[in-house]
């Protein structure tokens, strides 16, 4: 790397990591972005078209900043960028295609696949042990025993087998379930019975117990689950979306849970975040509705920065970077819709 090192980051995330930061690139320059927008420079007040930065990361942090669109809006404005990070797994915003074609290198997060992973198989687990009978049986002080169907004897279809969808199947072989994972090119993966692509769904989704969505959205999976879609799914079965809320015909969702194929649905991405009040998915019984929290575990901020980190360290020495997001995997503007990124 030849080019100064000039890293454009909201300054309370610079605070927070500065230690660590300063030890990796003790040479590099940080522009730091405030709540008002402004940037100093080396402590300086600086205009943005003087901004030379070189490297973006748009983290956890920066998307619950007051700045956060300004902060986007530079990072397109600043025609030194290279190298943009984001701590979002989803990169259907269309900055990110933009940068892109400007050149810039993006990459995504991995570090929400464990507890996205985990939100997977707590849900499953909830359905299929019938823990809302269980609830109600104590709330009504009925000594009730219920039988439950073991994850063992599952077979779930993850359509999207990457970070999230190879995190969710590293669990699921714990419970010696079956898993079949969807991906862009068919490769062998010791995580999957069998590996297919989108073109092989209309075979496949009859098989599954458990459909889940951990895919991008863009230009091919906008209303992927579409009413053709839902109508080779299996009676009974359950439909997990954790992806983006565009992936779904949330109207087509709802008229085949009313059909029973998917019986349950476990929601938390939506086409309109946060959800109108007035849409039938509250209400619906066997809808299971959460405020796109699947990723909000504990330790997911954390492992964000070390990811963050570690690729710096990567591009000062001008190694591959870890997650560089492929160009399908960037919508166009027109597909990206309102999806609220994570």
């Amino acid at each position: 790397m030849n080019e100064p090192l000039d890293i454009l980051i909201y300054d309370a995330s610079y605070r927070r990591l500065e230690p660590q930061l300063r030890s990796i690139a003790p040479d590099a320059r940080f522009s730091l972005m405030d709540d008002n927008a402004c940037v100093t420079v080396n402590g300086e007040a600086t205009p943005l078209d003087r901004v030379r930065a070189t490297v973006g990361w748009p983290n956890w942090d920066t998307y619950a900043a007051r700045c956060r669109r300004e902060y986007f809006d530079a990072l397109l404005r600043i025609e030194t960028m290279r190298w943009v990070q984001s701590s979002a797994a989803g990169v259907e915003n269309p900055v990110f295609g933009q940068l892109a074609a400007k050149g810039v290198i993006v990459t995504n997060s991995d570090a929400q696949g464990p507890a996205i992973a985990e939100f997977i198989l707590g849900a499953a687990l909830d359905v299929f042990q019938r823990a809302d009978e269980r609830r109600q049986a104590q709330a009504e002080r009925q000594w009730k025993r219920t039988w439950f169907r073991e994850l063992g004897d599952t077979t779930w279809l993850i359509v999207g087998f990457g970070h999230i969808g190879r995190e969710t199947a590293r669990r699921l072989h714990g419970f010696g379930a079956t898993v079949i994972g969807v991906r862009r090119q068919i490769h062998e993966d010791p995580l999957a019975a069998r590996v297919i692509t989108l073109d092989g769904l209309p075979e496949y989704l009859p098989l599954a117990d458990v459909v889940v969505l951990s895919c991008a959205l863009n230009d091919r999976t906008r209303n992927l689950a579409n009413a053709a879609f839902f109508e080779r799914m299996r009676t009974g079965s359950l439909f997990v979306n954790v992806g983006r809320g565009g992936l779904v015909d949330e109207a087509a969702l709802i008229a085949a849970l009313d059909r029973g194929s998917p019986q349950r649905a476990v929601l938390d991405v939506f086409a309109t975040e946060p959800l109108p009040g007035d849409s039938a998915l509250w209400s619906h019984p066997n809808v299971r509705i959460s405020a796109h929290t699947s990723a909000l575990g504990n330790r997911s901020a954390r492992r964000g920065d070390e990811l963050f980190l570690d690729n710096l360290q990567r591009y000062m020495r001008g190694e591959t970077l870890r997650n560089i997001v492929h160009p399908e995997d960037l919508a166009t503007e027109a597909a990206a819709g309102k999806d609220s990124a994570r």
